[in-house]
C-alpha cells in the first residue's frame, strides 16, 4: 500500500441483530500497512487493546490515513465509543466512497454491495468467510436463538418495512455469525493467539481483502474503466 495508509478492521462482541447497536465490546484491532498484518486482542499479553490504542495515538499523530470499508458506520464510531480514540474524518478513506465503488454498485446491481460481493466481482478470494459461515451453522436451531431472530424479525417489519421472511433470515444470520465469532475468539484467547486460529484467519482475513479491494478499485481508476 501506499506509505501512511493503514487498513483497519475490528471485531465485536456482538450476539444480537442489530450490527450497530448490539455490539457490547471491541474484542480485536486488525491494522495493516502494506503486507504487514498486525492482531490487537482483549486478553494479548503484549498486544492488548491498550496497546491498539496506542498504537492508533500514534498513528493520528503521524498523519496516517485509515482505510476500511463501512468504517464511518461501524469501526471508526466503536473505536470511539469503546476506546476513546477519535480517528479524523480527514484521516479516514472510506471504500464505499470510492468514485470505482461506482462500478461495482452497477454490475451488482446494489446500491449498497456488500464487502464479500464486491470482492468477490472483482476475483479477490474470500474464502476465509466460510470458516463463521460453518461455525454458525450449530446455532440455527436453537430455540433461544430463534426466539431472538422472530424478535428481530419484527422489530425490522415494522421499523424498516422489510418482509417478515427476509427479516428473520437477516436477523437469524447476524445472531449465529456474532456467536460463532465469539465463540472462535475465545478459543483464540485460551490458545494465546495462536496464528492458526480460525478467529485469526478470520480476522485477518478480512483486513487483507479490504487493503487488496481498494488496490483493485484504484487500478480501475487508473484505468479509467468505471462509468
Amino acid at each position: 500500500m501506499t506509505p501512511g495508509i493503514i487498513a483497519i478492521d475490528i471485531e465485536t462482541e456482538n450476539t444480537g441483530y442489530d450490527i450497530r447497536k448490539d455490539n457490547k465490546r471491541i474484542i480485536s484491532i486488525q491494522l495493516l500497512e502494506r503486507s504487514n498484518a498486525k492482531i490487537y486482542y482483549e486478553g494479548g499479553s503484549s498486544v492488548d487493546l491498550i496497546a491498539a490504542k496506542n498504537k492508533l495515538f500514534s498513528l493520528i499523530r503521524d498523519g496516517s490515513n485509515f482505510l476500511g470499508f463501512n468504517i464511518k458506520e461501524f469501526d471508526v464510531p466503536l473505536i470511539r465509543e469503546f476506546l476513546g480514540v477519535e480517528i479524523p474524518t480527514t484521516q479516514i478513506i472510506e471504500i464505499t466512497e470510492i468514485p470505482a465503488m461506482e462500478f461495482v454498485r452497477q454490475e451488482l446491481q446494489r446500491n449498497k454491495p456488500r464487502l464479500e460481493e464486491a470482492c468477490k466481482l472483482l476475483g479477490i478470494d474470500c474464502a476465509h468467510k466460510e470458516i463463521m459461515t460453518e461455525r454458525a451453522g450449530k446455532f440455527r436451531q436453537l430455540p433461544h436463538v430463534i426466539n431472538k431472530a422472530k424478535e428481530g424479525a419484527s422489530k425490522f417489519q415494522n421499523e424498516r418495512g422489510w418482509d417478515y421472511v427476509f427479516s428473520f433470515d437477516y436477523a437469524l444470520d447476524k445472531i449465529c455469525g456474532g456467536m460463532a465469532i465469539l465463540e472462535a475468539f475465545n478459543e483464540f484467547v485460551e490458545r494465546k493467539g495462536d496464528i492458526t486460529s480460525d478467529f485469526y484467519k478470520y480476522a485477518i482475513g478480512d483486513v487483507k481483502i479490504e487493503n487488496e479491494l481498494f488496490l483493485k478499485l484504484k487500478e480501475i481508476e487508473k484505468r479509467n474503466s468505471f462509468p
